[in-house]
């Protein structure tokens, strides 16, 4: 089992400056921060920082109460803290506090406005999308796949095998890639040739996107549960194809789909994408057990793909991936 669950930095956010403003009359209106919900919203929805609102223990019942509005608004904030012994996980070097005076012992970023903030930890304002087309032609198949691993989870997905479609599916919406992959297979005679040519593919536009790898996690991790299943899944994009699957499907089948070939589909990733790939669920139904399995290695290939602003170094002491 995997002990410790991969996070990403964290943006403290002090609730008085940043988010909401107040004057000195105790009776004024709180009031929102001019550009919080746009800034906010950015900073949700790219997922590189974990967001967290830090306000004084006398003022939390009073901004509690305002935090749903954000919620609306499509923000999430995992949680309002009194203090950062709260937050859980927390990687101090990654992590920053966002506020008008330095009180925390994380890194302190002065807020001036929240364009500024946006300049600075907005991957979309400072990195380009990392992206590839690859086209692979067999007598056995014909495949076109473009994979942005900055995205927004958009799939647009033919296989002409539809549980196939799905599970491809799940990795691009909670990978938060978009992903366009069209094959055109020797279905009459199995459906071995598309699955395996498909991971093929998708595992080398990963790595031809993934480019020289600096600023990237490197590792991922990810703990899904689907029901009574819960799948385990760790990525390592070190350049040394490894995989390890510990998975009994207690079906041959799932619809039209044979089940062993997921595992096909994941080692055949693993070689091309060259990444360590450990996989792991216990005995459930078997669609769950396969959507999990899904579910979870998307979200540790979002966590290991995902690039710091403003880093640059490359996530190895050898100097080499």
């Amino acid at each position: 089992m995997i002990d410790n669950i991969h996070t990403q930095g964290v943006l403290l956010i002090n609730a008085l400056g940043p988010v909401i403003t107040t004057s000195s009359h105790e009776s004024s209106p709180l009031r929102w921060s001019e550009g919080v919900f746009p800034a906010l919203k950015i900073l949700s929805d790219e997922r590189v920082y974990r967001l967290f609102v830090l306000c004084e223990a006398s003022h939390k019942e009073k901004i509690e109460a305002l935090l749903p509005t954000l919620g609306d608004q499509g923000i999430t904030i995992e949680k309002l803290v009194t203090d950062i012994s709260e937050i859980e996980n927390l990687d101090y070097e990654h992590s920053h506090f966002i506020g008008l005076e330095d009180t925390t012992q994380l890194n302190f970023v002065h807020f001036t406005s929240w364009g500024d903030i946006i300049s600075l930890f907005s991957s979309a304002q400072l990195l380009s999308k990392r992206s590839a087309t690859i086209q692979r032609s067999t007598k056995e198949t014909s495949i076109s796949i473009t994979c942005t691993l900055d995205g927004s989870g958009k799939g647009v997905i033919s296989t002409g095998l539809p549980f196939f479609d799905h599970m491809l599916d799940q990795i691009a919406r909670h990978g938060h890639l978009d992903v366009d992959i069209n094959c055109q297979g020797d279905l009459d005679i199995d459906e071995h040739h598309t699955v395996e040519d498909v991971a093929i593919t998708l595992g080398e536009a990963v790595k031809q996107a993934l480019g020289d790898k600096k600023g990237i996690a490197r590792y991922g991790f990810a703990l899904v549960p689907m029901d009574e299943a819960l799948a385990q899944v760790a990525i390592d994009f070190s350049n040394r194809p490894w995989f390890v699957w510990e998975v009994e499907f207690t079906r041959e089948m799932v619809g039209n789909f044979p089940t062993e070939l997921l595992t096909h589909f994941f080692k055949s990733f693993s070689d091309e994408a060259r990444c360590t790939l450990h996989m792991k669920v216990g005995k459930a139904n078997t669609h769950h057990q396969a959507e999990a399995l899904c579910k979870a290695f998307a979200k540790a290939l979002r966590h290991a793909v995902m690039r710091y602003p403003k880093a640059d170094a490359l996530p190895s002491t050898k100097g080499l991936l």
